[in-house]
């Protein structure tokens, strides 16, 4: 572990698995296997280098009961949204109705995105609560914005009511932003088969 959990229960992970990967093909991308473990796990592992099991809510739909078996911890939240064919809004909409009171702030984590880094987490997490838990924040990486983001509970509301294709992103007010600097991996998530095979020709 690398920080703290005290803190860290302040923030809830939210992880978006429910999709059903129309870009990608037949197979659901979560499954595939990248550098001996499924796309998944490479993100579960990751976040879990820094914060405890409890404070990850994995949102699954479609193929759940696959998607449910690739999670080695019993300890993590498991919610299924019945409606992910309505968009990525329905999954983060589910997540956050899930949230505790105490609960100040919800990092989205896109679980398609396997090469995001550990310290770059725990970066984005202090950064949030340095700022109080009031803004949101970003990872950028040479002047792109990346994933995941952290919302304030003051964008909890707004959140509980997506429920179209749009992720948090498009609800974010520039002028509550706060950017961070971050690795590549927050900006690379793997949407087809060629990118997988691009994925796997550069480990």
């Amino acid at each position: 572990m690398i920080n703290s959990k005290k803190k860290q229960a302040l923030v809830k992970k939210i992880v978006l698995a429910a999709g059903s990967s129309k870009r990608y093909g037949f197979k659901n991308k979560l499954t595939e296997i990248i550098n001996g473990k499924s796309m998944l796990k490479h993100i579960l592992d990751t976040l879990l280098e820094v914060f405890d099991p409890d404070e990850l809510l994995i949102i699954v739909g479609h193929e759940h009961k696959t998607i449910i078996n690739l999670i080695d911890n019993k300890n993590i939240q498991i919610i299924h949204n019945k409606n992910y064919r309505g968009g990525i809004g329905t999954s983060i909409s589910t997540g956050v109705k899930e949230l505790e009171s105490t609960v100040q702030g919800v990092m989205i984590i896109p679980a398609d995105m396997p090469f995001i880094l550990a310290e770059d987490l725990d970066r984005l997490e202090k950064k949030f609560l340095e700022l109080d838990c009031q803004k949101v924040v970003l990872p950028k990486h040479k002047s792109k914005i990346g994933n995941p983001a952290i919302l304030p509970k003051s964008y909890f509301k707004t959140l509980e009511n997506l429920n179209e294709d749009f992720g948090a992103k498009s609800k974010i007010k520039s002028t509550d932003t706060v950017t961070i600097e971050a690795k590549i991996g927050t900006l690379f998530d793997i949407d087809t088969t060629i990118q997988l095979a691009k994925a796997n020709a550069k480990i």
